[in-house]
């Protein structure tokens, strides 16, 4: 009822000022304020808020003070931003479903679609030499000017194209009056069929022009013509077997393409020595194509970016014409590649490590014992362990004797210096940060007793999708990258190490500084998947050859180059390692072709991987007994798990983005 209300009064208000108010230019003053504030609000009930804000605007052109203006304003500006809001929302809502949506497997094509070839474009005069079939042609001995005159009758007699004028103008061009007899039977054979028998049997040839086939001694010795023809960028590359780059290159990471060194007049494909180049490729692919230019004397081809101009003879550039009709049909493929990881980590580790200590006496001189067990976590036995030779600073304990004849034992010193390689994410989680469940400290007689427990269960799991598109013409190559772009040191500074001494006769303490090695020459190199691929679409114009080559690069650890430096003054020595890392990589490579249909999807994989790594550690004797062993092992287990597929789509797309023609969708089958 509501919505029945404000459409009455909207086509009220609507017809009121038309019928009894004037135009609001002829008003002044208050009415003509009073006149625009009612239009508007007519237009904003009507549905037409842009409208009506351009009236509320001259009203507050007119009367800034107009609350009732500003109030509509205020009300447009609220329902636009709502609306915004909205189409915010319901593209957001479209793009995370396209993402759900491309988590779903595709399914191979099973029956190639409907390709109804598309019909030649020929001339209306081409197309009568196809059509008109003459019942029986009989010459013997016949001068070919007698031989052009009943061929010229019998299409008109035979036509049946319906097109008008019926029939064919033959013309015969012979200055020098040879006239040839011709000796030729056939019968049901096309008007085309016929001149090419009879032209061959004496060496003639004939040329279908606009209105006319003309017929001339062989030898091409008719007048040279010059034309134009404009020919795309794609056309340039199919004649001339060259790219224009190395790879077109789409990567996750916002990768930029691979660049390489050129010399200076190569630097852009539109110079004038690369137009050169191009020109003579496209005229030697022209000359074995049957254009010849070397036997026309005057014949040229030149190139200038945008159209080629030819200087042949009319058949020649009859054959020019074919060709690049031919050519001129750009062919270029969309390839869609969807990279889906799926990984699966889980963690199990449970064990006690014990300490006895023994306190201090005056019968062992002060010294004490300690007594340990060893078991190892996951994260000591396989965490990565490139420096075999941690670094330290060792001094022994030394006895400084005083003036007065006292003495004073000065405490030993062995300080570790790690130069652990750096963590890269992505790796094996050994759960290194993590910490024991429960310290427990204590006495027992004559011993300090503690005990550290480790308990612990981590599950972990990672979804990857990545679906890039990119599109390339047919034979240039495509590069596309999911990866992580890990950057590297080639080679270190020389590392230093100074060590002092804190007294003249070896006590105190000692001074050592240490001068690390500087990083330098940094590289890069992608940790993830690449696929280069390279679509060539065949003459079918449905069938697409793909040369692919899937890389798989995961990362393995780091190796340490070098050895320690060790540095000695007194009593002190200082071992330092080397600290020169460099990454292990390893590498999966596939190199295939094969030819799918337009529209199929190609899958690939086997590229899967589980890691598992195990840790059953014990005290040797204790740790057999029954019940009371468990608590003198240590065990763990880490399970790693990875899976990753591969699909690659290839479609047949025009330059305007559509697919070249409809395919039928493959049916999915109920499991």
């Amino acid at each position: 009822m509501s919505c029945l209300t404000s459409l009455a009064i909207a086509l009220w208000l609507a017809a009121v000022p038309a019928a009894k108010a004037a135009d609001p230019v002829a008003l002044s003053g208050s009415d003509a304020v009073a006149q625009l504030i009612r239009q508007g609000r007519s237009q904003y009930l009507a549905g037409d808020p842009e409208v009506a804000e351009q009236t509320f605007r001259e009203v507050i052109a007119r009367d800034p003070a107009s609350r009732e203006a500003k109030e509509f304003l205020s009300r447009i500006d609220q329902d636009q931003a709502r609306e915004r809001a909205s189409d915010r929302e319901q593209t957001r809502a479209r793009l995370m479903a396209d993402v759900a949506r491309s988590w779903q497997r595709p399914v191979p094509t099973s029956s190639r679609a409907n390709d109804p070839a598309r019909p030649a474009v020929v001339s209306p005069l081409a197309g009568k030499l196809n059509d008109i079939v003459l019942p029986e042609v009989s010459f013997t001995r016949v001068p070919i000017t007698q031989v052009v005159v009943a061929l010229s009758a019998a299409s008109e007699e035979f036509d049946r194209t319906g097109l008008m004028p019926r029939g064919v103008n033959i013309v015969l061009l012979d200055p020098e009056n040879r006239a040839p007899t011709v000796t030729l039977t056939l019968r049901h054979a096309p008007l085309r069929r016929v001149l090419d028998f009879a032209t061959e049997a004496i060496g003639y040839q004939y040329e279908v022009q606009a209105d006319a086939v003309v017929v001339r001694p062989g030898g091409e010795t008719s007048s040279l013509e010059t034309a134009f023809f404009p020919v795309t960028r794609a056309t340039v590359l199919r004649m001339a077997g060259i790219s224009d780059h190395p790879a077109g290159a789409v990567g996750a990471t916002g990768k930029h393409p691979v660049t390489r060194a050129v010399p200076a007049e190569d630097e852009s494909a539109s110079g004038p020595v690369a137009r050169s180049r191009e020109a003579s490729a496209m005229k030697s692919f022209l000359q074995q194509a049957g254009v010849g230019f070397e036997s026309v004397p005057g014949a040229s081809l030149a190139y200038d970016g945008t159209a080629i101009v030819v200087t042949q003879t009319a058949r020649n550039l009859e054959r020019i014409r074919n060709i690049l009709t031919r050519y001129n049909d750009v062919r270029q493929v969309e390839i869609e590649a969807k990279f889906m990881e799926v990984q699966d980590g889980a963690l199990e580790e449970l064990g006690v490590n014990w300490s006895l200590t023994t306190k201090a006496s005056q019968a062992s001189a002060g010294a004490r014992a300690v007594y340990a067990s060893g078991n190892r976590t996951l994260a000591g036995a396989f965490a990565n362990r490139a420096s075999s030779q941690p670094g330290s600073i060792i001094r022994p304990e030394g006895i400084i004797v005083a003036p007065d004849g006292g003495t004073t034992v000065s405490p030993g010193l062995n300080l570790p210096l790690l130069n652990n390689a750096p963590q890269i994410p992505g790796v094996a989680d050994l759960a290194v940060s993590a910490g024991p469940l429960a310290t427990l400290t204590g006495v027992i007689g004559e011993y300090d007793v503690s005990a550290v427990v480790r308990a612990l269960s981590q599950k972990q799991g990672t979804d990857l999708l990545s679906a890039p598109k990119v599109t390339v013409l047919s034979g240039n190559p495509a590069t596309i990258t999911v990866a992580q772009e890990m950057r590297y040191p080639q080679s270190y500074g020389q590392t230093q190490s100074q060590v002092g001494t804190g007294s003249a006769n070896g006590g105190g303490s000692a001074g050592v500084a240490i001068t690390a090695g500087t990083p330098q020459e940094f590289t890069s190199r992608n940790v993830g998947v690449e696929l280069r691929v390279t679509p060539t679409v065949e003459e079918d114009n449905y069938s697409i050859s793909l040369d692919l080559n899937p890389k798989v690069t995961e990362f393995d650890g780091f190796v340490e180059f070098g050895g320690p430096s060790i540095a000695i003054s007194g009593g002190t020595t200082v071992t330092v390692p080397s600290g020169f890392y460099q990454p292990i990589f390893s590498v999966r490579d596939i190199v295939t072709k094969v030819t799918i249909w337009d529209g199929a999807t190609l899958v690939m994989g086997g590229l899967t991987r589980e890691e598992v790594k195990k840790v059953h550690d014990k005290v040797p004797i204790l740790g057999d007994l029954p019940l009371l062993g468990r608590l003198f092992r240590s065990t763990g287990q880490s399970a790693q798990k990875r899976n990753l597929i591969i699909f690659v789509t290839a479609k047949l797309v025009n330059p305007g983005g559509a697919p070249r023609q409809r395919r039928e969708l493959p049916v999915l089958a109920a499991p």
